[in-house]
């Protein structure tokens, strides 16, 4: 009977390993993309499919991006955002939203970071792209996670982009 258990268990082991192999390599195999579709499923889960948001509780992203982009500043401020999160009150389009949105970066390295924010401005937010738009390079989003911060200082960061730019209150 001892063996007969043994057996069983051996069993149950080997197949929740297979199983567990077999989620890990689907999950890594769908993980990326080469457009940022996949890398925004993550966003998608609070912020909706579409970008819409949810009112009170996670900001718009849709016809938003592409606005915000525009600067420097802006630029600077969604690859922060991506990589270490955003902690307090912010205001968009006149709603109120009290939270944290988590940090990023210990999941998407520069290069997927750089896939999403593409696809933000470039897709999901592409009937705002406005003239000469430059795309985000890796280089670029690396030195902007290399500058670090905090959810604090990415609504500070916030905070003088909209008294900058006001629009994009």
């Amino acid at each position: 009977m001892k063996f007969s258990n043994f057996t069983v268990v051996n069993k149950a082991i080997k197949i929740n390993c297979c199983l567990l192999f077999a989620a890990v390599s689907l999950s890594s195999a769908f993980s990326y993309s080469d457009d940022g579709s996949a890398e925004y499923q993550r966003c998608a889960a609070c912020h909706l499919s579409s970008g819409a948001g949810v009112p009170g509780a996670f900001p718009p992203l849709a016809n938003r991006m592409a606005k915000i982009a525009k600067s420097d500043e802006g630029r600077a401020y969604l690859a922060k955002v991506i990589n270490k999160g955003l902690m307090g009150m912010i205001n968009v389009e006149g709603q109120m939203y009290m939270g944290v949105m988590p940090g990023q970066g210990s999941v998407l390295n520069a290069e997927s970071a750089t896939k999403l924010l593409n696809y933000l401005v470039q897709q999901l937010d592409k009937d705002n792209l406005v003239e000469g738009w430059k795309p985000y390079t890796v280089s670029e989003v690396e030195g902007l996670f290399a500058e670090g911060g905090t959810g604090m200082t990415n609504a500070a960061l916030r905070k003088a982009l909209i008294k900058k730019y006001p629009e994009l209150k």
